[in-house]
């Protein structure tokens, strides 16, 4: 899947796209001479992830030929067909700190000191086993086309340039031939060391060849395993310590990913169990790494805090716990009729994310791709963080850099729960400047969240959030089914009682001996958490009624109640309740609960 609608990520790597193309150090390899025939204007990036995702800018499909990012992915076809025991006596795996081209050798036995190097990856491809050096070809063909997902060719001509100019590389063979390293003929384990090195790519095949790496071995795009996974952690080391040859040490500690460069401009990084870098761009620093491709990862790594070494705490196994939109699962304010109507109908447009566990690079970005892909892109986006233990420094990138995109496009992105996540929000707001007047992070309360998309919703459609207007008490819900007389005496036995903004009305554990008529203004009941955090259990408009409870079950009560605005209530005493009028309120109140329970029962199923 390449270029989710909404990426954050492509807007970064076009930005880092725009900053790099003007780096012109380097020059384009030239001592093999169809390669110094690149434009050093070509210059693309691409990322693939665990999760199959392909994100790419510039020349992505250009073709190129790998060179020496072959290595890696040889010798783990060396290591599949032989075992490690076969290929360690072959090839050794101390770093070199030397150029690729060196005559590192071990001391009297003629070992390689790691496939990364000319003399290694030579002896890596002499243990290609088949019938015919046409067989040996297709059985290394065959192995990229697994961890590219289509068939591979050879640039010929180029090989035919390497073939014309690799004397030292035919020297190598040769001398490890005498040692008995490279069996059989040399000059055809040479022949297909060439051709290995002269397979056609583009910036976006080399970054499914890493991510597959990083996938433990398993092609994320088409679920073809490219490589035995118990193989893969020994691949990824020799490219740790090995890849980027008398550079790997500083690269690791710069970067912190393994990684493996080719003379052709190509360069992979690979973060396990996360995603590949892929950067293509021919002029090549003194060491034969790409100039670009080298400043575009360190580049990555420092801004998304990439580097193998920055440790991660264990996750839980989903990052998205439960999702819904807000015609679904609405907040607990009550609403009339019109707004209940509207809200069902344009409820949807509000998108609810309820998170879990540690966010870092992979499964956010598996989260926002999900969330850019809906057929039906909401105008309200709630990530709901509250069951989050941490977002790691690119996670928290990824967000908020979607937030920015989407507030550029008139879209609202709200972050709840994030009232104890200070690194977070303070990275966030270096990051975008105007995180505060988009209201981000104004709101801690996933149902005063729903709300206020609640609110934005009827303001569009022209309803009015605050006008209660006055009931009567004959047009009260209560008395909707009360007769004639029932409805009398309740108008007689009934005391009027105003409330000031924030009054209490009762509290927890109080008498439970009146229910309340909402005439006038917003009552809420709500109580508090183990931390003295307030939760809402419901508000009361004009027409509700409150306090009912302990007329059917007895004692006390369960909530707090307090005014909103000020209002106006009927008060009740049960004490003065008739027997007649006590059953036909209590009729009333059953329907209601019904009502009630089936509209949580669906909620519930959605919440799962």
């Amino acid at each position: 899947m390449d270029q989710p609608v909404i990426s954050a990520i492509n807007h970064y790597l076009e930005q880092l796209h725009r900053e790099f193309a003007g780096l012109t150090e380097g020059e384009v390899a030239s001592y093999i001479p169809e390669l110094s025939h690149a434009d050093p204007a070509w210059f693309g990036i691409a990322i693939a992830t665990v999760d199959g995702h392909v994100y790419q800018v510039g020349d992505t499909r250009q073709g190129f030929t790998i060179q020496s990012a072959s290595k890696p992915f040889v010798y783990g076809l060396a290591l599949e067909e032989h075992g490690l025991d076969y290929v360690l006596n072959r090839v050794g795996v101390e770093p070199s700190g030397e150029a690729f081209n060196s005559i590192s050798l071990e001391p009297g036995t003629g070992r390689p000191l790691n496939p990364m190097i000319n003399a290694g990856a030579i002896a890596t491809a002499s243990m290609v086993q088949g019938d015919s050096d046409p067989a040996r070809l297709a059985k290394v063909l065959g192995m990229f086309e697994r961890f590219t997902g289509h068939p591979m060719k050879v640039d010929e001509t180029v090989y035919l340039s390497e073939r014309a100019t690799g004397h030292r590389n035919r020297a190598l063979a040769h001398l490890m031939h005498g040692f008995g390293i490279v069996e059989g003929n040399p000059e055809a384990s040479l022949d297909l060391y060439f051709r290995q090195c002269s397979v056609v790519v583009n910036c976006r095949d080399l970054a499914l060849l890493g991510a597959c790496l990083a996938n433990n071995g398993i092609n994320p795009v088409t679920g073809v395993r490219a490589l035995s996974e118990k193989h893969v952690p020994r691949v990824l080391s020799v490219m740790g310590s090995c890849g980027m040859y008398d550079y790997s040490g500083e690269w690791l500690y710069r970067i912190g990913m393994p990684a493996k460069s080719g003379v052709g401009g190509g360069l992979l990084a690979v973060l396990p169990g996360q995603l590949a870098i892929a950067v293509f761009s021919p002029p090549l620093d003194p060491r034969g790494n790409s100039c670009r491709g080298i400043a575009v990862c360190e580049r990555i790594s420092d801004d998304l805090k990439l580097h193998l070494f920055h440790p991660l705490r264990s996750t839980t196994a989903s990052t998205i716990r439960v999702a819904y939109r807000a015609n679904e699962v609405r907040s607990r304010r009550t609403r009339s009729p019109a707004q209940e109507a509207m809200l069902s109908q344009q409820g949807a447009r509000v998108q609810v994310y309820e998170l879990q566990g540690e966010l870092a690079f992979g499964a956010t970005e598996s989260l926002l791709e999900a969330v850019g892909q809906e057929g039906d892109e909401p105008d309200f986006l709630v990530f709901d963080m509250r069951h989050v233990v941490n977002v790691d420094h690119a996670a928290g990138w990824l967000l908020i850099e979607f937030a920015r995109i989407a507030h550029g496009q008139g879209r609202t992105v709200l972050f709840v729960g994030c009232d104890n996540k200070y690194p977070f929000q303070r990275r966030a707001r270096k990051q975008w400047n105007g995180i505060d007047e988009a209201g981000v992070f104004a709101l801690n309360d996933i149902d005063r969240a729903l709300e206020w998309c609640e609110n934005r919703l009827l303001e569009r459609n022209g309803l009015a959030v605050d006008e209660m207007g006055r009931v009567s008490l004959a047009r009260s819900a209560l008395c909707a089914g009360l007769d004639a007389v029932h409805g009398e005496e309740l108008e007689r036995i009934g005391r009027r009682v105003e409330y000031r903004p924030n009054e209490t009305v009762f509290r927890i554990g109080d008498a439970g001996d009146a229910l309340f008529i909402v005439l006038h203004g917003e009552l809420e009941a709500h109580i508090h958490g183990p931390h003295q955090e307030v939760t809402r259990l419901s508000t009361f408009i004009p027409g509700n009624y409150f306090g009912e409870l302990p007329l059917a079950s007895g004692g006390a009560r369960t909530a707090n109640v307090r005014a909103v605005t000020h209002a106006t209530c009927i008060e009740v005493s049960y004490a003065a309740l008739s027997e007649g009028l006590k059953v036909g309120l209590l009729s009333r109140m059953a329907t209601d609960l019904a009502r009630k329970l089936a509209g949580q029962a669906r909620v519930q199923k959605v919440l799962g």
